[in-house]
């Protein structure tokens, strides 16, 4: 696939089908991914790639404890956006219900919806990324860039991925069960598989800021 037509195709997935992606596959992809550049090519990115039952279990244990409302604590605390960033994630959650039919009323539903990403979006497969503790705040500029890449040469092998939050918002969990050591901090996870492209979900893309908005211009 094109680069650039990889970069406008690329979204987040949240509906797969439950076939898992083969294991040759993913280390293909991720030999490729791991091309991604890093700070003076020190390469900080750490990870752990589930599938078949310990997949279940840790959809299981992550759901079991989103359902129960549990209180989170992920290991890089949640950020306090202030505005706009604040309103453009909101204006992306409320055009994501709508599409879903969730009304604002409907705490059953959403409520079900938030526990969905905590199952990976019920994908086949899951990334979670982790780094040296002892690291300072560059490495995560480093696993930005390697998260990319690995959303964008999905695409190459027809898979998609979501990049979520909510799946390390238990660390301790996470790490006693891919045997994790405690000197690891976990800094995100993705869920990756065969889109289900009769998904309604699947039909929505995210919005963006205008060029002029982002973008200044010097010595044009």
């Amino acid at each position: 696939m094109d680069v650039i037509e990889a970069i406008k195709t690329r979204h987040s997935v949240r509906a797969y089908k439950p076939e898992p992606v083969p294991k040759d596959i993913l280390a293909e992809l991720m030999e490729v991914a791991l091309r991604a550049p890093s700070w003076a090519n020190t390469q900080t990115w750490e990870f752990a790639i589930v599938s078949g039952e310990t997949m279940r279990e840790l959809k299981q244990s992550l759901g079991g404890k989103a359902s129960a409302q549990d209180e989170r604590y992920p290991d890089i605390p949640r950020p306090e956006w202030p505005s706009p960033y604040r309103e453009r994630g909101r204006e992306n959650g409320i055009r994501l219900y709508h599409l879903l039919g969730i009304s604002r009323e409907d705490t059953k539903r959403q409520l079900h919806w938030f526990v969905d990403m905590y199952h990976f979006f019920d994908a086949p497969n899951g990334i979670i990324v982790y780094i040296d503790r002892e690291l300072s705040v560059w490495a995560l500029l480093n696993v930005g860039l390697i998260v990319q890449t690995i959303g964008l040469a999905a695409l190459n092998y027809g898979l998609g991925t979501t990049i979520l939050a909510a799946s390390v918002s238990y660390p301790d969990e996470v790490r006693r069960m891919l045997n994790i050591p405690e000197s690891k901090q976990l800094v995100i996870a993705m869920a990756i598989g065969y889109p289900d492209l009769e998904a309604e979900v699947n039909r929505f893309c995210s919005n963006r800021e205008p060029l002029e908005t982002m973008v200044t211009w010097h010595g044009f």
